[in-house]
């Protein structure tokens, strides 16, 4: 399954309690700005962005992209949540 990245103008907790809830351990929070999550379903970046909250009311901005080719130097726990999820 593909994985996503989310990432927020502003930091919102209301976003991550949504990322958290939705996506259980199948998420990984980064920064403040930025996660990751992996649904086990096909869906599409519209989707992602709904389900997490973004531009609801227009008060929470941010974007998803799918996640394709990646290269770079990150938290070992990063690389380790990836290998899990894309099993």
């Amino acid at each position: 399954m593909p994985i996503y990245v989310i990432f927020l103008n502003e930091p919102n907790s209301k976003v991550w309690d949504n990322v958290r809830t939705k996506w259980g351990d199948r998420h990984f929070i980064l920064t403040d700005n930025m996660a990751f999550v992996a649904p086990q379903r096909i869906t599409t970046t519209a989707e992602v962005c709904a389900e997490a909250g973004i531009g609801v009311e227009g008060a929470i901005t941010g974007l998803v992209f799918e996640w394709g080719m990646h290269h770079g130097f990150n938290r070992s726990e990063l690389w380790e949540w990836m290998r899990n999820v894309q099993k």
